[in-house]
């Protein structure tokens, strides 16, 4: 029975909830692959364009504290329909952009939807389904919010090599228009609305706080880590973090419940969730760029490199999610984080003639690591959260996943390009001597994707730590 004591289809409604999760999933780390195609298209630089996951993951961030207050306030009908409607507005704007700027704003605007899709579908498997089956069912959810980004790369390198740059968002746009049907159709108020006020003060500090914390991160590939603007930005983005965890502490109903970080067992599932999602989605940022840049590949076979590991991701969420039933988190998480964290490390010792096999192992084995830890952690972080708790559970431990491989990417993308921009050779050797300019710009790029590839180990090394600390016990029905 929904809220209304009316008797609904589960299956339906969950199957409306996965397609369309699945289809913004799909998206959020869809564009990696395009990086080179729009780099030259619109003349900017890798610092740049890694704006375009970077930017739309903070953006979820900022969002999925306020999808916790909208779950409580509004009927999940109108929130599902109003999410992806603001993702369908989004892929028109980028759709019929003209410039990078359009290009981004879209993916902004679709970012808007995202970030309250992704912790709908979580709370609502929390609330439908007993504590001893959400092991299972957070496994099925780990295929969409998971698996949907894994596959984007491929998706995207497929519709460059046969169609344009417009068609990554124009043919989202027929299945997006489905789900919204099926929305009107099949969505039923499942979790109990309780009428509160937003604090509009806690969103704005959270949001300038995050968003300059991210731009001086950012900042890092054009400007160096000792640049004042990088350095600004980070301290006045940690003075309103700080604003705004010192204002949501104590409240009654706030809009982020911080103080489910008090939570041992709940912070450190959170941390490794988020960490080994940074790991995971660094590699899928800056892996294709070296594909194509350096390797020569196409769109769509830079894609096809890392289908294999996104299949297998699919196939493990299923099977972590009732190993997690059966034995808890603790075991999935050494085992998880170990292996993506030594299967980071050779990407960091990568060369022009790394064999592409080893180069699809190694990304496989990273990806049964994260899925070994995404949804188990994320329902493991729930053992000692009740009622009302489990909204703001899913609220915190998403927006940490969410900002933390925002600022994760940021920080991959400003060394990579940063290291690149120190070594890179004079333009001037160009007209001297060609054949040294192509060998030192070599040089150059490799230095810079091994550089990257090691904060993503370093990421890998910090998660396997924290995951000695994982609590094993699993609350019984």
């Amino acid at each position: 029975m929904d809220n209304n004591g009316k008797s609904y289809n589960k299956v339906l409604l969950m199957l409306t909830l996965l397609l369309g999760t699945f289809s913004t999933a799909l998206t959020t780390n869809m564009l990696v692959t395009s990086y080179p195609t729009l780099m030259r298209q619109f003349s900017i630089s890798s610092a740049t364009v890694q704006w375009l996951t970077t930017g739309p993951l903070l953006v979820m961030g900022i969002m999925i504290p306020v999808s916790a207050w909208l779950l409580n306030n509004f009927s999940l009908r109108i929130i599902y329909l109003t999410a992806l409607g603001f993702f369908f507005v989004g892929l028109l704007i980028s759709y019929t952009a003209n410039n990078f700027s359009m290009i981004l704003i879209g993916r902004l605007v679709q970012a808007v939807g995202v970030g309250v899709t992704f912790p709908t579908i979580q709370t609502v498997l929390l609330v439908i389904f007993p504590p001893e089956k959400r092991g299972a069912m957070m496994g099925l959810g780990g295929i969409v919010i998971g698996l949907a980004p894994a596959l984007g790369p491929t998706v995207s390198g497929w519709i460059l090599d046969n169609y344009v740059w417009r068609d990554l968002f124009g043919l989202m746009l027929v299945p997006v228009a489905i789900v919204i049907i099926m929305t009107i159709a099949f969505v039923r108020p499942v979790i109990k609305v309780r009428k509160s006020k937003i604090d509009g003060i806690a969103v704005a500090l959270s949001t300038i706080g995050f968003g300059v914390l991210l731009y001086g991160f950012s900042e890092v590939g054009s400007d160096g880590w000792g640049s004042a603007t990088v350095i600004v930005s980070i301290v006045i983005g940690l003075i309103f973090i700080g604003g705004f965890a010192w204002r949501e502490w104590p409240q009654q109903n706030p809009l982020l419940n911080i103080r489910l970080l008090s939570i041992p067992s709940f912070t450190v599932a959170s941390v490794i969730t988020a960490l080994s999602n940074t790991a995971m989605i660094g590699v899928q940022v800056v892996l294709p760029m070296y594909l194509q840049n350096v390797r020569g590949m196409s769109p769509l076979h830079s894609g096809l490199m890392i289908l294999p590991g996104a299949l297998v991701y699919g196939v493990v969420s299923l099977v972590s999610g009732r190993l997690y039933d059966e034995m808890g988190g603790r075991r999935l998480a050494l085992v998880g984080t170990f292996l993506l964290t030594i299967a980071t490390v050779p990407f960091a010792m990568l060369t022009r003639e790394t064999p592409y096999s080893f180069i699809i192992c190694e990304y496989t084995v990273l990806m049964i690591g994260v899925a070994l830890v995404a949804m188990p952690l994320t329902a493991a972080s729930s053992i000692d959260l009740t009622g009302i708790q489990l909204s703001h559970g899913t609220a915190v431990n998403s927006t940490m996943r969410q900002v933390m491989t925002s600022i994760g990417t940021a920080i991959l993308g400003s060394v990579l390009a940063n290291v690149m921009a120190q070594n890179n050779p004079a333009h001037s050797l160009l007209q001297t001597a060609p054949l040294a300019f192509k060998d030192q710009s070599y040089i150059a790029a490799m230095q810079g994707f091994r550089a990257a590839f090691l904060v993503a180990t370093a990421f890998g090394i910090v998660d396997f730590i924290f995951a000695c600390f994982v609590k094993n016990e699993r609350k019984e029905a």
